[in-house]
């Protein structure tokens, strides 16, 4: 016959009642590593000890902590003396310390820093090797647990930074017998079969040492040092640090922190891609105009160049002619006084005929002068253009809020119509 079902309350009371009377654990000591050790706003103390194998749960009260000469930390090996007991409502046991001693760093600590200066000394954390991250990632491999809360807060940062990003999830342990060893594989697939992955992300969750004790194995500091791809290593907490993220190209202080620094914010690129492009456009406007009014001066002044040429040509052609009369006279001397009066109506004709094309060839310089566009803007006039650079001749064709650029003697301004005022023949 089956014994009639209990509750649970009166299983873990019956537990308690026989702990506690229990002779070996009333009364024990206990040695093992402290692993995520941390103290309660009420003064106690709470942390795990643990052997390369099991951990148990400990309960230091605020008194005894206080009456240490040291404070218990990750990675030191201590001896508790104390005595088991039950927390009925939660259901776990843990050892209540009555008394600690220190004995020195824990296996796990030792085997830590002993990892750790192997791996310095074969170069596995110099900076020089470290491979930059791409600037804009078309995919990143995850390699982590794919049923944590850490690939779903990474895949949620990622989709809203990033549109263009693929994702590519390599679910592997993250703790426990093997982890390392899957860890080290998924990274080794990612290089073998995806090498055209942007980035690689390995991490985890928080946990104690022991939980993240697979990315301190020396097989995970392997394969992220042997990667072609980028790696950020992601594990724990900002205040946790493991062998990989000390090989990784970067660490990232948690999980979404590794998905932020992996993909950039295509928000914000095209705000800045849309900042650069009206700076472009509005430098080459400039440009244009500017060219455009050097064509214009180039022209009128390859025109007055012209005109000076041609009239140069005229003086040296009546000069020619004044010589050749001047010769002319020479030879008729002597040949009467109507061959000298001859000589003298030519000439007083031909400087009269000079004088009067030297004038009318000055007034014509001087109205082209005056009609230059370059004399007329350095008065103080200005060209306006409208957007599609034709010029603005009356203020009707101009609309309130239409964008203009004006043409100064000495450059060039883009401008906006506030008002528009057109007046009457009677100033109207």
């Amino acid at each position: 016959m089956p014994r009639k079902p209990i509750r649970v309350s009166q299983l873990n009371a019956y537990l308690s009642r026989m702990i506690a009377a229990d002779g070996v654990l009333s009364d024990i000591s206990v040695t093992g590593e402290v692993s995520d050790c941390k103290l309660h706003g009420s003064g106690h103390v709470f942390f795990s000890l643990a052997d390369e194998m099991s951990r148990i749960d400990c309960f230091l009260p605020g008194a005894v902590f206080r009456s240490l000469s040291f404070a218990p930390a990750d990675g030191m090996e201590i001896v508790a003396e104390g005595f088991v007991s039950v927390y009925e409502k939660g259901g776990r046991y843990s050892l209540s310390i009555r008394r600690l001693t220190a004995a020195g760093r824990g296996d796990l600590a030792q085997s830590f820093e002993k990892l750790k200066q192997k791996l310095a000394a074969k170069g596995y954390f110099d900076e020089a090797r470290k491979k930059a991250l791409p600037v804009f990632p078309l995919s990143v491999a995850v390699v982590t647990s794919d049923t944590g809360a850490a690939i779903e807060d990474m895949l949620k940062i990622i989709r809203t930074r990033n549109s263009v990003c693929d994702v590519l999830v390599f679910p592997t342990l993250v703790q426990g017998h093997g982890a390392a060893a899957m860890i080290a594989a998924r990274i080794r697939q990612v290089n073998a079969g995806f090498a055209d992955t942007g980035v690689i992300i390995v991490g985890r969750g928080g946990g104690s040492s022991e939980d993240l004790s697979a990315f301190n194995a020396e097989t995970v500091a392997d394969a992220i040092y042997a990667s072609k791809i980028p790696v950020i290593s992601a594990v724990g907490h900002e205040t946790d640090f493991t062998i990989a993220d000390f090989v990784a190209d970067r660490r990232a202080e948690t999980p979404t922190a590794a998905a932020a620094l992996a993909v950039p914010d295509t928000a914000e690129l095209r705000g800045d891609l849309e900042a650069l492009l009206g700076v472009l456009e509005s430098r080459t406007r400039g440009i244009v105009s500017r060219l455009v009014l050097r064509m214009r001066a180039n022209n009128m002044g390859a025109l007055i160049l012209r005109l000076k040429s041609g009239l140069a040509e005229r003086g040296a052609h009546t000069g020619s002619l004044r010589l050749r009369l001047d010769h002319g006279a020479r030879r008729a001397v002597g040949r009467g006084a109507r061959a000298a009066l001859l000589r003298v109506n030519l000439q007083n004709a031909a400087e009269r005929k000079m004088e009067r094309f030297a004038a009318r060839s000055e007034a014509c310089m001087e109205k082209l002068d005056a009609l230059s566009p370059l004399r007329v803007l350095s008065r103080g006039y200005a060209i306006i253009e409208d957007a599609d650079g034709r010029a603005v001749t009356c203020a009707g064709a101009l609309k309130a809020g239409q964008a203009v650029n004006a043409h100064f003697a000495d450059g060039s301004a883009e401008m906006g119509v506030r008002t528009v005022t057109v007046y009457g023949r009677n100033g109207g």
